[in-house]
């Protein structure tokens, strides 16, 4: 289960967003990550595995259809969950282009490691199916989690010139900048926002993959071990990744390499031609660094060769000003777009040996594509079961149609998320944006079907409607106030207000705040109220169904026969 959950979100996002706002990001996600994915497994999980036991369900939806006699809600949630799937699928190509472009120097362009990904997902869940594609995940993990430690060893041993952790975070407590010191803790992420996270693990049980793997375990005391050694995990994974994301920041070579590899030099390496980015003009104005640049106009210089000679010549400039202005404009560099998400590549890139660093490079991508095989297992079993099982396709067409039929699904919503993939959207923010919310949204929903008696399938309805609505409007409002590429806005925008209290802002990243709180908070409340309020408005399902769901006497829908199960 945790295998199935992590991907290069867990890897690559953690640590580009730590680079970004610092070590608070542990706290943010992995603390309550640890706490409320286990509580909902315990809570959730179990009764998934009872439900499914007893009645046969595989799918969110197709417990959803039966437990409140609905047909069309059921369609409507299938289309909102796999809507909600894509950008998930779009985090592990990303997340895979990002390693494979970055580990061979280029040589691998994004485009083509995002292909790569992408395929051999396809192949293993073609031809490995669930069982195949759990034992591939479980034997990934292990591998990524082994390198993974080894490489935090040798980065602990090789940063700061051999000096170690201890010394690179003396530096930053002592830096000049006093903004630096707030990577070690939680002032650059506001109160709210840090509060509005702890609502986003609800997704994972929500997430489709997760949800069939507790209906189609194989016996509920597995759930015992899983809720004990999943915080267990989510430490192992989070903690290394979030520390040296926030520590890269002290790191000048690692602030160059970020600064080469950013959009804005990346053209300008390809295409020496072209107008030169600030960085460029202002290093023109040293001896060194104009050298640098006329090599780099001669042609064939990649964005890590660039970064590697960048670094030992910023220093020696003696004008300070213009080594200010330079530095300045590296960091900037360095935080802008999707730079960050590479911030752990590059520290494997300058302080690791280049066969560690492939073999950790590996274990990373083995990984993001272990979790991705999961997603498109999900979404082809989603398809072939509440869609085209339930219209009637497996009788029209046989076994082998539906096989065809939904690899062909697979390999659509596989084109879709590689193609939105190439406009290198930022892994955190498209995650928690568009994927982690409006599944956390749906949580009242999964909540009411299991413990609310009085539920109706309108109330399911309107919830999903209003998660949908929600995602595709914050969506719309954030696109259209984004800030120039790779930029920030000066300043926080307050798009409406009443009297002296901020209602819908703008950071100045370009997202949407309500009343200070992310997207997630009145998502989640909303949804919650309406299953309540439509629930109470509309007629509850048969009494048949209620007697199915809950036995006499039972408060909540978990079968008479799985009770002893549950119990021990």
């Amino acid at each position: 289960l945790f295998a199935t959950n992590m991907t290069s979100f867990a890897i690559i996002g953690s640590s580009g967003m730590a680079y970004k706002v610092g070590i608070g990001v542990f706290g943010m996600m992995a603390s309550s990550s640890g706490l409320i994915i286990p509580l909902t497994l315990f809570v959730i999980g179990t009764r998934l595995w009872a439900l499914g036991k007893r009645f046969g369900h595989m799918t969110q939806v197709g417990y959803f259809r039966d437990r409140w006699d609905c047909s069309k809600t059921g369609t409507v949630i299938f289309l909102l969950t796999a809507g909600m799937m894509i950008p998930y699928l779009i985090i592990s190509i990303v997340g895979g282009g990002t390693i494979l472009e970055a580990l061979t120097g280029g040589k691998i362009s994004y485009s083509l490691g995002g292909a790569i990904v992408a395929l051999v997902v396809m192949g293993n869940v073609f031809f490995g199916g669930m069982r195949g594609a759990v034992w591939v995940n479980v034997f990934q993990t292990i591998l990524f989690l082994c390198f993974g430690a080894i490489a935090f060893t040798v980065i602990g041993h090789n940063i700061d010139g051999g000096q170690g952790f201890h010394h690179a975070v003396t530096n930053l407590i002592n830096h000049p900048n006093p903004t630096m010191k707030q990577v070690l803790n939680r002032e650059r992420i506001p109160t709210t926002t840090f509060l509005s996270y702890i609502l986003i693990p609800l997704s994972s049980i929500m997430f489709p993959h997760m949800s069939i793997m507790c209906f189609t375990a194989r016996k509920v005391t597995a759930f015992r071990k899983t809720v004990i050694l999943y915080p267990l995990c989510i430490m192992a994974i989070w903690l290394p990744c979030v520390y040296l994301g926030a520590i890269a920041n002290g790191q000048p070579k690692i602030n160059a390499q970020l600064a080469a590899s950013s959009e804005s030099m990346s053209h300008w390496l390809e295409h020496p031609e072209t107008s030169a980015p600030p960085l460029v003009k202002l290093l023109s104005q040293d001896e060194k660094g104009l050298a640098l640049v006329e090599q780099a106009k001669a042609g064939g210089m990649s964005p890590d060769q660039f970064g590697d000679q960048l670094f030992p010549i910023v220093n020696p400039i003696k004008n300070a000003g213009l080594k200010a202005d330079i530095i300045k404009q590296i960091g900037g560099l360095s935080h802008s777009g999707g730079t960050p998400d590479a911030v752990l590549l590059k520290m494997l890139h300058v302080y690791v040996p280049p066969l560690l660093a492939g073999l950790l490079a590996a274990g990373i991508i083995s990984a993001v594509m272990g979790s991705d095989c999961h997603q498109i297992l999900a979404l082809s079993t989603m398809f072939t079961k509440d869609i085209f099982d339930y219209y009637g396709g497996r009788k029209r067409f046989g076994e082998k149609g539906t096989v065809f039929v939904g690899r062909t699904f697979i390999i659509l919503a596989n084109l879709v998320a590689y193609l939105i993939a190439l406009t290198k959207p930022q892994i955190f923010e498209l995650a928690i944006s568009w994927a982690f919310s409006g599944f956390a949204s749906l949580a009242p929903v999964m909540l009411a079907a299991l413990f609310w008696k009085r539920s109706t399938k309108y109330g399911a309805l309107s919830a999903a409607i209003f998660v949908g609505t929600a995602i595709i409007s914050v969506g719309i409002v954030e696109h259209l106030h984004q800030p120039p590429h790779g930029q920030q806005f000066p300043a926080e925008l307050t798009l409406w207000s009443l009297g002296q209290h901020a209602v819908l802002t703008i950071s100045k990243t370009g997202k949407l705040a309500i009343f200070g709180f992310m997207p997630v908070v009145p998502m989640v409340l909303g949804s919650a109220v309406c299953v309540v309020l439509f629930s109470l408005l509309t007629r509850t399902p048969s009494l048949a169904t209620l007697a199915r769901y809950f036995p006499k006497g039972s408060s909540v829908a978990i079968p008479t026969g799985a009770t002893v199960a549950l119990s021990h």
